[in-house]
């Protein structure tokens, strides 16, 4: 046997075992989350939601189904008895009804359309094993992915309450396409720093060094794209990546290192979200936030050349962050006051005070405007203090134990 086809063997033989372990552990997600409340939604006659939501939801899809692919823009039972316009925010809708129109050749029975809606959250809450499991290959190996996925197809709280049959709401379609998103967006950053993407390859066109970075980011953009014509809050997810654009462009500058390969990663994650968002609605508040959040990255590095050029010293760099960030605040109140006081009181999800009567609205840790953990142990029981104790100890281990190996 050549050397090269033992390689070939050795190689394929863990993944077939990743294959068999990850198709198991969608069926134990899918069985946790259909077996229990089977009962109680396939009982007698009728298909029964477990939700109000739910209800809510599959009013748009029935009314969807009727009038594919064009959904009503106008609900009398919203606000009764008055009613209320519906935006274009439903992709979750959308998904759902043409999966349905397909499965049933374009004139489903409503016994099709309740059985396939009331799985739909289970399964997509089944598919999370695959880009968690990818997540945690990328940024550690496979076997912590095998982990990882093992442990979102029975993580307990919320996440799995609002993914059990007959929990038909657009809840687990957000965390499915955020973390599709922040799979994406790692292979991306990690392609990009490999090839040692630069602007001079941007510049020649290197097509060969940027295709993969640049696919990447084009899929990360699709499924933020897709995660804001399916929730209002999406803006939310723009904050936290753009929070994490900045410090790693802080980090590499503090280390003298280029910044050039985040640049195309953050444009074109942006401007692909930017593009899908707008052939679905018209915002002012979303399609502004994410062009600044597509020219953050290009101002970010611009920064770091012109310090560096002008040898100024990288401890400064953050100063200057703080300077460009109070400077665009004042740009943008120079130009839309309306679209500037919308945004800061965006940031209001950010307020640990009061109470909000939308349960997921309310901050975990102070739900009733007084410290608590019982929110925190319903949700994640012991995993929350797991996580934050093996956080630290990885902060730890790179920062420090890991330094001194290497320079050893």
């Amino acid at each position: 046997m050549s050397e090269e086809l033992k390689f070939r063997e050795n190689n394929l033989l863990p993944k077939l075992i990743i294959g068999i372990l990850l198709t198991l552990l969608f069926g134990v997600a899918l069985f946790f989350r259909v077996y229990f409340p089977y009962n109680e939604v396939f009982s007698g006659e009728w298909i029964r939601f477990t939700t109000v939501d739910g209800y809510f939801q599959m009013r748009l899809v029935d009314n969807l189904l009727h009038n594919f692919p064009h959904l009503t823009d106008f609900d009398p039972y919203l606000l009764f008895p008055f009613g209320i316009r519906i935006d274009n925010i439903h992709f979750f809708n959308w998904l759902l009804a043409g999966i349905i129109w397909v499965i049933g050749l374009g004139s489903p029975t409503q016994h099709t359309v309740d059985t396939i809606a009331v799985y739909f959250p289970a399964v997509l809450a089944a598919l999370m094993v695959i880009p968690v499991y990818f997540i945690g290959k990328e940024l550690f190996s496979r076997w912590v992915g095998v982990l990882s996925a093992g442990l979102i197809a029975i993580l307990p709280g919320e996440y799995m309450g609002r993914s059990m049959l007959g929990s038909t709401d657009h809840h687990i379609a957000e965390v499915l396409f955020t973390t599709t998103t922040m799979m994406f967006l790692i292979f991306a950053i990690k392609a990009a720093h490999k090839k040692g993407v630069t602007l001079n390859h941007l510049q020649s066109r290197d097509w060969a060094t940027l295709r993969r970075p640049l696919i990447y980011s084009m899929l990360a953009g699709l499924f933020l794209g897709i995660y804001f014509i399916t929730w209002i809050g999406a803006l939310l997810f723009v904050f936290i990546i753009g929070l994490y654009l900045v410090i790693q462009f802080t980090i590499d500058h503090l280390k003298q290192q280029s910044t050039d390969y985040l640049v195309p990663v953050g444009v074109v994650l942006f401007l692909t979200a930017l593009i899908i968002y707008l052939l679905f609605s018209q915002s002012a508040l979303y399609w502004a936030s994410l062009i600044i959040a597509s020219l953050m990255p290009i101002l970010l590095n611009i920064a770091s050349r012109l310090m560096k050029s002008r040898q100024i010293r990288p401890a400064y760099y953050p100063l200057a962050l703080v300077g460009l960030g109070a400077l665009g605040l004042v740009i943008l109140f120079a130009i839309s006051p309306s679209l500037f006081q919308t945004a800061l009181h965006r940031l209001s999800i950010f307020s640990w005070g009061g109470t909000r009567t939308i349960i997921e609205m309310q901050p975990i840790l102070l739900p009733q405007g007084k410290f608590t953990l019982r929110l925190v142990w319903g949700n994640f029981t012991s995993s929350f203090f797991l996580s934050v104790g093996l956080l630290l100890y990885l902060i730890i281990y790179r920062r420090f134990i890991r330094k001194q190996d290497n320079a050893e």
